[in-house]
């Protein structure tokens, strides 16, 4: 048996702009276990047992509004990316987020709070080196206090039954492209495939899509961008997913890229004085656009 490891461990405990620590250490893709049959029946047997079956913005939720989520999620991916987290940060996050809205109904002003704190529980679960609470309020402009994500961090684990381990579409990428011929031969299907995934964690519309068919779409979409030669059928094989519900979503993705990559016109903002006169200021993390948006 081959236990040879495949890190790099030169890399491992860099320290970020921030001064956080940042996981460098990442092995690569193990294509025995990526190959290995029964890695997709237990990722689809997790699927299963996590997936959402209602859409809790009309029977749970009522003063949050699917725009919202759109803004928060969109916040939380840019937080995620400046910190250099794991891949599987984000998705995780906002999948512990649904989880928590589709059983408990909280207020438009507790909906960053509780993206907060679905991310420090995903980078503790997904990360040797895990978002530090005062990090994330700071991203927030303070506006949300380290004693109320602690409180809320043991509330959002009650209401997962301490169950973390949820199959997300990320997981479903890997394993998709080494099951298929063209999948291995061209490495920058899985990047894009997996920003496209990222984009559709920020979107309503695939809420009630499953992980698995989301990444085929993903897959799908990103190789025709590339113009690979590839067929829908096969992967819609590997988990007996009707070709056409796969080619639909497809569709959709690439109706969202199309829609998230035309330009827009700059909203006017108030104009704010420009201060910058202590190093602790210098220090602060800057705040990603529309963090207060949430706060209607």
């Amino acid at each position: 048996m081959d236990l040879s490891c495949g890190e790099n461990m030169q890399n491992s405990g860099n320290n970020s702009a921030s001064g956080r620590t940042v996981d460098m250490c990442v092995a690569g893709p193990d294509r025995a276990l990526d190959r290995d049959p029964r890695l997709l029946l237990n990722l689809l047997a997790l699927e299963r047992a996590h997936a959402l079956h209602t859409d809790y913005f009309q029977n749970v939720q009522i003063d949050i509004q699917p725009f919202m989520r759109k803004v928060v999620t969109t916040w939380m991916l840019e937080v995620c990316e400046e910190q250099q987290c794991e891949e599987q940060v984000f998705p995780l996050a906002v999948s512990y987020m649904d989880r928590f809205l589709a059983h408990r109904a909280i207020s438009r002003q507790q909906l960053q709070l509780l993206a907060v704190t679905a991310m420090l529980v995903a980078s503790k679960f997904r990360q040797c080196h895990p978002l530090s609470v005062d990090l994330l309020c700071a991203y927030t402009d303070n506006t949300v206090f380290p004693q109320e994500v602690r409180e809320w961090e043991v509330m959002l684990l009650q209401r997962l039954n301490w169950q973390l381990s949820i199959a997300t579409a990320f997981d479903f990428v890997e394993p998709f492209l080494a099951r298929v011929p063209w999948g291995r031969t061209n490495p920058l299907v899985r990047t894009h495939a997996l920003t496209l995934t990222s984009v559709c964690y920020t979107e309503t519309e695939f809420l009630l899509v499953p992980a698995s068919l989301i990444a085929a779409a993903c897959i799908t979409a990103a190789a025709r961008g590339l113009r690979v030669r590839m067929s829908v059928s096969e992967l819609c094989a590997l988990t007996r997913t009707p070709s056409a519900a796969a080619e639909l979503v497809a569709r959709h993705v690439e109706r969202v890229l199309a829609r998230e990559t035309q330009p827009q016109e700059p909203r006017t903002r108030h104009a704010q004085p420009y201060k910058q006169n202590t190093s602790e200021q210098t220090q602060l993390p800057d705040t990603p656009t529309d963090v207060q948006d949430v706060h209607f």
